[in-house]
């Protein structure tokens, strides 16, 4: 019984330490011609998949751009700091804590009637970490 007690005494002096999970990179998810709908982002823009003819993980058009993230549509608009890309589309995008912004290699891997697919890089930064995704943009109408 005085062994229970002086061991409740003791652990109760020592200080526990707690450590902050570190924030983890955020990871775009796929989205669906129904996501793209819903954001109204149908006809001429870009769109940046992670490799060609794989799936499409951010969509722009326009002054609107969406991707999807933990299973919600995330919907951005162009930074202030944002310029053009492409004709109808911005290099920066913002929305709430989270920013994309598209590096653009200019390098054409493939060119169709309407469409061209270019490699790409999208920088992506949410709570202050910062992830690079190589892939392909193909833009068009």
């Amino acid at each position: 019984m005085r062994y229970r007690l002086t061991l409740r005494i003791v652990a109760a002096l020592i200080p526990t330490v707690t450590v902050a999970a570190a924030p983890r990179p955020v990871v775009l998810e796929a989205t669906t011609m129904a996501d793209w709908r819903s954001a109204k982002l149908d006809g001429t823009g870009c769109y940046w998949s992670p490799r060609r003819g794989g799936p499409i993980h951010f969509v722009a058009a326009g002054n609107t751009a969406m991707t999807k993230v933990g299973g919600r549509i995330i919907i951005l608009k162009p930074r202030r700091d944002a310029k053009p890309l492409f004709p109808f589309i911005h290099d920066a995008w913002r929305a709430d804590d989270l920013t994309i912004r598209v590096v653009d290699t200019a390098r054409i891997r493939a060119m169709g009637y309407e469409t061209v697919t270019t490699d790409a890089v999208l920088i992506v930064t949410r709570r202050n970490v910062t992830i690079r995704l190589r892939g392909s943009m193909i833009c068009g109408s």
